[in-house]
């Protein structure tokens, strides 16, 4: 298995002037990597006791409501099925892999009115802590930046790469992170529109909708602000629950979906997010995943760094933030040596919306200085 801090990421220079042909131009660079994330990812549902056949069924479903919400990108992941030698249904299933997770069994799920639930003697399971700052706009020398950490499994820590896409007439030009197969991710396009991902758990969440991780694609590729990313975010009929965090260098939201209804949180200074619902009605119906989920740990770890936290002259300045002690397991995670299916941070992220740039560390924040790629987006 990989170690996150010692993975060399891939960076690549997508370009066409057509969605498939662009499609093509990623699969042409990536292709066996694809085809290694499809295998790790139906290992992965398997593992979850995700049948193939509903695993499928699904992929369908999300490929048929992509196709009707936005049929550039579906012709651009047939393009990029095509170079890598997969069936759209095939890289649907990385694609829309968050939205197949919500097939997994849920019973054993405590609500977030519940709380964690100790699971053996394994130790608390993290997931993504993102941190972001909005200035006051009469403060003219603050800027609004974010950072994050991307938390996963282990077993995918080297399946991620860097990217820079050219723009499609109309469109903006883009950088960042992806998972192989998914053409968008977390990221900052050309007109200063960043956005973050942390995965939520509802008991209304359902497969077959677009793909969340499509509608990041979308947005790093054709809105040009925070409200119009929220726009955008409201209109696709999502199925699974998230949380995007949208940065510019005038404003940042947290859009809240749960099981496709949205709810956008934003306001002044310092707002964190990690891996349960903020929104009361949406608590409601809230979910912890795994059962034994430290969410709320790292939420009040991330709110006690940002309460003496002064005004950030860039997003470099909040890394500190995220830097819980590596053995405890919370907002930075090593990955376990034992086997168990648990997660770890992948990789730390900083955006800077006014400079258009994005800089990434794989592992632990407390890693940074050791590798770092910097990309702006144009």
């Amino acid at each position: 298995m990989p170690v996150p801090h010692e993975v060399r990421s891939e960076s690549i220079v997508v370009s066409g002037t057509t969605p498939q042909m662009r499609g093509m131009a990623r699969a042409t660079q990536t292709a066996q990597r694809i085809r290694s994330a499809h295998r790790s990812y139906a290992h992965l549902f398997e593992s979850l006791g995700i049948e193939d056949r509903a695993v499928k069924a699904a992929a369908k479903d999300s490929i048929s409501a992509l196709r009707d919400w936005d049929p550039e990108q579906h012709q651009e992941i047939t393009g990029v099925a095509m170079g890598a030698g997969l069936t759209p249904a095939d890289l649907m299933v990385i694609i829309a892999r968050t939205e197949i997770l919500s097939l997994a069994d849920r019973s054993v799920l405590p609500t977030q009115q519940e709380g964690p639930r100790e699971v053996g003697s394994t130790s608390p399971a993290s997931e993504c802590s993102t941190i972001t700052f909005a200035a006051d706009p009469s403060d003219l020398g603050a800027p609004c930046v974010g950072v994050q950490t991307w938390d996963w499994y282990p077993e995918f820590a080297d399946l991620w790469h860097l990217h820079s896409v050219s723009a499609l007439p109309g469109g903006y030009g883009y950088a960042g992170v992806a998972e192989y197969g998914m053409t968008g991710k977390i990221g900052i396009n050309s007109a200063g529109l960043g956005c973050f991902l942390n995965i939520l758990f509802s008991a209304d969440d359902a497969p077959g909708g677009v793909p969340v991780h499509s509608v990041l694609a979308r947005i790093l590729g054709v809105a040009g602000n925070v409200d119009e990313a929220v726009s955008m975010i409201e209109q696709a009929p999502l199925s699974s629950s998230s949380v995007i965090t949208l940065v510019d260098p005038e404003r940042t939201a947290m859009v809240e979906i749960s099981a496709g209804k949205t709810r956008a949180l934003d306001g002044q200074g310092y707002a964190v997010h990690t891996n349960h619902f903020l929104d009361g009605a949406f608590a409601q119906t809230g979910l912890l995943s795994p059962p034994n989920s430290n969410t709320f740990e790292r939420l009040d770890f991330l709110q006690n760094a940002v309460a003496s936290a002064g005004v950030p002259q860039c997003a470099e300045d909040l890394v500190p933030m995220l830097c819980s002690d590596p053995a405890v397991g919370g907002v930075a995670k090593l990955p376990k040596s034992d086997g168990v299916l648990d997660s770890a941070t992948l990789a730390s992220i900083r955006i800077d919306p006014a400079q258009r740039r994005i800089a990434v560390s794989p592992g632990i924040p407390q890693y940074v200085k050791m590798r770092t790629v910097v990309m702006r987006a144009s």
